[in-house]
């Protein structure tokens, strides 16, 4: 009988088959995609779908809202970077400037917009608890810590425009759930929203389908497929809650630590203040310290043979606490999209460096400003106007009624002057416009040049009734006016 081959062997089951007792396979290394291949020296990384709203199921966004509500309210750090971010973002408010074809409708339903919206929360919110700037950093706020917030259209007695607004807990799963109904949300084929049910009671399970026309919803829209959005938090949940634990534990030791005074040794015993001891006596108690009073207040304490006593020194914090800290609040910023030193958790930056820094910030702003003027800014505009024209509050101007641009708060900067000079030197030279140089600096370029013009005449007219020379009163009175460039307005939130 022939010799069997190694990779021949007899098996237990029908004899010499093909393939047994073959050599162990190759190294993962040996594959196309290393990271693809399991390695018994890391733990598994599970993914159990790959179907984007799949990956979030309404369980797991509920348990990260909770998580990240939680630690919003209880945990400085996060509190600060929602905060932060809700300011930076929006500062004192971004601004609609109407850009139809007519000049004196553009003013008339700036000023309409302003007196309403922007300076009535009861014309604008149905419950009376914010304005239209007021709710930019509202919807920041509740986007980045629940991950999604909703605003349904409505109009009052008098036809114009108002909003509701919902909080994501609201929206909630439906009771018939399809391939087309996920954690709220109907969908059509093509994965667009058809309505939201809003869950009024639940309670008894009752709930109002709103049709997708009439919501605004805000959130972050991390990957294509997401029906909802989820925290901003979710990757700082777990750096925050060893955050917590870490000071919980140094703290309690810092407490500990300060209950003790001083510390009394001898060869036999190390004995506390209060009557604690260690050593080779540890089965006798210790008595307490005895002391003795003297007039003058002084305290002269009674030691055996032996003892020495001295002052108890806490090791508490130690040498690993700072930078464990820093360590962990960076990551806390990055799982948010922050670089540490944007938000002054890291100070040692030179110059050069923190202004690039100052740009990755300016633009994960930016992002932001966008964000709001997509999905709520924008939508509510033409609402708004739409509403007013129809009402007759407004004219209707023509078919661009809803052109509008957005100007959004000036840029963030660690040198005012350096900056300041760079911008009125391009002004200056025309390669800037008047129109962004003043977007930069979040002011509005007519009511700019109009104060300027205003303030000048005014110079004038003062200067002319004094018989005083304008020039020799404001050295610097000349036309600031002829340095407006002609190139196009470079609004990053147009």
């Amino acid at each position: 009988m022939p010799e069997i081959k190694n990779n021949q062997k007899n098996s237990n089951r029908g004899g010499a088959r093909p393939g047994a007792g073959r050599p162990a396979k190759t190294s993962p290394r040996a594959a196309a995609f290393e990271a693809a291949e399991h390695s018994k020296d890391r733990g598994l990384i599970v993914l159990n779908t790959v179907e984007p709203k799949r990956e979030t199921p309404p369980h797991t966004r509920t348990a990260l809202l909770k998580k990240a509500r939680w630690l919003y309210n209880n945990l400085g750090v996060a509190s600060y970077l929602i905060e932060h971010l809700a300011q930076r973002a929006v500062g004192t408010g971004i601004k609609p400037k109407p850009l139809t074809a007519n000049p004196e409708w553009n003013r008339l339903a700036e000023q309409a917009f302003q007196d309403r919206a922007c300076a009535e929360a009861w014309a604008f919110d149905s419950s009376a608890q914010v304005n239209f700037y007021g709710a930019q950093s509202l919807i920041i706020r509740q986007v980045a810590v629940d991950g999604d917030f909703f605003a349904q259209f409505l109009t009052t007695e008098s036809g114009a425009a108002r909003v509701r607004f919902i909080g994501g807990e609201a929206i909630g799963s439906t009771a018939d759930s399809s391939q087309y109904a996920f954690d709220g949300v109907l969908l059509d084929p093509f994965g667009a929203p058809r309505s939201y049910r809003v869950v009024t009671d639940r309670t008894t399970g009752k709930y109002q389908d709103v049709p997708a026309s009439d919501m605004l919803h805000f959130r972050h829209i991390r990957r294509h497929g997401y029906p909802r959005g989820i925290s901003w938090l979710h990757n700082a949940i777990i750096n925050c809650h060893d955050l917590l634990e870490y000071l919980a534990y140094e703290k309690g030791s810092a407490k500990a630590g300060a209950q003790i005074a001083f510390a009394i040794t001898s060869n036999e015993a190390i004995r506390l203040g209060g009557g604690l001891s260690t050593g080779s006596t540890a089965d006798t108690p210790a008595q307490d310290l005895s002391i003795e009073t003297l007039h003058n207040g002084t305290l002269i304490p009674k030691l055996k043979p032996g003892e020495s006593i001295q002052s108890f020194k806490n090791e508490h914090p130690g040498t690993a606490f700072e930078p464990f800290i820093k360590t962990i609040m960076g990551e806390i910023a990055r799982g948010i999209g922050l670089p540490p030193a944007a938000i002054m958790l890291d100070t040692g930056s030179a110059g050069t460096e923190f202004r690039g820094v100052l740009e990755v910030a300016q633009n994960f702003l930016e992002r932001l400003q966008q964000m709001l003027v997509d999905q709520f800014c924008r939508p509510f505009w033409k609402y708004w106007v739409w509403h007013e024209i129809q009402s007759g509050r407004l004219p209707y101007p023509g078919e661009d009624w809803w052109r509008c641009s957005f100007r959004a708060p000036k840029k963030i900067t660690v040198d005012n002057g350096r900056d300041g000079r760079l911008y009125a030197q391009l002004l200056d030279s025309g390669y800037m416009s008047w129109e962004y140089y003043c977007d930069i600096h979040g002011v509005d370029a007519n009511e700019t040049e109009d104060a300027i013009i205003i303030g000048y005449l005014r110079r004038q007219d003062k200067c002319a009734s004094l018989g005083l020379n304008p020039a020799e009163v404001f050295p610097s009175h000349t036309s600031v006016m002829g340095g407006a460039g002609s190139s196009e307005n470079g609004s990053a939130v147009s």
